[in-house]
């Protein structure tokens, strides 16, 4: 692989997370077009994302400590990654760049109404592999509290030597599954059965849409989450858009509301929802409040463009205060 830049680490970080981190390339256009179709962009637009990197970041300005663990080249995304996780104030002593070599990146174009869709280049960090997880990054998930990961764009091996090694070390496991078990075979990641598999090292799971509904049968959420349940999690966060998210565990199923607020670009919501969660299982909130705080979290996110337009707590908690009173001396 060539000569490596790894910078020095001082102390543990509360959350870290192996996954997706990039630049996403956004072009904002009238609609999303079919086959064989053009069309004229009305501006670009260009931040940081990756699903793991955008956990990482809402909990970072949430206030907890967090740091990613992966492989960037010495590009200018790259540059434009670490720059990010600067400003954020995120542990960088995880990232070991590679010389020569492109760092993750997406194009995405987003419509009026704030759908769009995603076309991912794991590019250098989706050559990581287990073996690279045990031996550069075993100690930074071992001295946290929460290890966070995803199928999406990396291989299936390094996602599991991470949850190994959380497991082993009592760290939490903060799954995001963000593509069906059928794309996630199709794509040579993993098969689906070992994707499945892997669910039993998971402590909280987040599956998107087209992953519940294609591992249970089921299109009803309450189903969706007791099946989900029985692989191994304990606890499923199902996002429902603007009819809010359900949450459940072994022995409780709570429905949260979604958050009032004017979409303009839905990007990153998901991630932001995952961080907030991640943030209120630290702070060992019920899962009510849990949930609310995530909704809020995702709420802020889709108000700017960017999968990074995440707030701070106390937007976060202002937002709670303003639509929630009732529910907000918890926060």
């Amino acid at each position: 692989m060539g000569q490596s830049e790894v910078r020095t680490r001082e102390v543990s970080t509360e959350v870290v997370g192996i996954g997706s981190c990039g630049i996403d390339y956004f072009a904002i256009v009238p609609r999303l077009l079919g086959a064989d179709e053009k069309i004229n962009a009305d501006h670009t637009e260009i931040h940081a994302g990756g699903v793991t990197g955008n956990n990482l970041t809402q909990v970072a300005r949430l206030g907890a400590t967090a740091g990613w663990l992966g492989l960037l080249g010495d590009d200018e995304s790259g540059r434009l990654i670490t720059k990010a996780f600067t400003e954020d104030g995120l542990d960088l002593s995880g990232i070991e760049v590679v010389p020569g070599q492109q760092s993750t990146f997406t194009w995405i174009p987003v419509d009026a109404h704030g759908d769009r869709c995603i076309y991912m280049f794991p590019n250098v960090n989706g050559t990581l592999t287990a073996s690279q997880v045990r031996t550069r990054f075993a100690t930074h998930i071992r001295g946290a509290r929460h290890f966070h990961t995803e199928a999406s764009q990396l291989p299936l091996p390094p996602i599991v030597a991470g949850m190994e090694i959380a497991r082993d070390a009592r760290v939490r496991v903060i799954f995001d599954l963000d593509v069906a078990p059928s794309y996630f075979a199709s794509a040579k990641l993993g098969t689906a059965d070992e994707l499945l598999t892997a669910l039993k090292l998971v402590d909280v799971l987040k599956p998107c849409k087209a992953a519940a509904r294609e591992i249970t049968g089921e299109t009803d959420y309450e189903k969706i989450a007791t099946k989900l349940l029985s692989l191994g999690p304990k606890v499923v966060a199902v996002t429902m858009g603007a009819e809010g998210a359900l949450l459940a565990t072994g022995g409780e199923m709570e429905h949260v509301a979604a958050f009032q607020v004017k979409v303009v670009d839905s990007t990153g919501a998901g991630d932001a929802f995952m961080g907030g969660l991640s943030f209120a299982l630290l702070r060992r909130w019920d899962l009510r409040n849990a949930g609310l705080f995530a909704n809020a979290c995702a709420a802020i996110c889709c108000t700017r463009i960017g999968a990074r337009a995440m707030g701070s707590l106390e937007e976060v908690t202002s937002l709670v205060h303003a639509q929630r009173p009732g529910q907000a001396a918890a926060f």
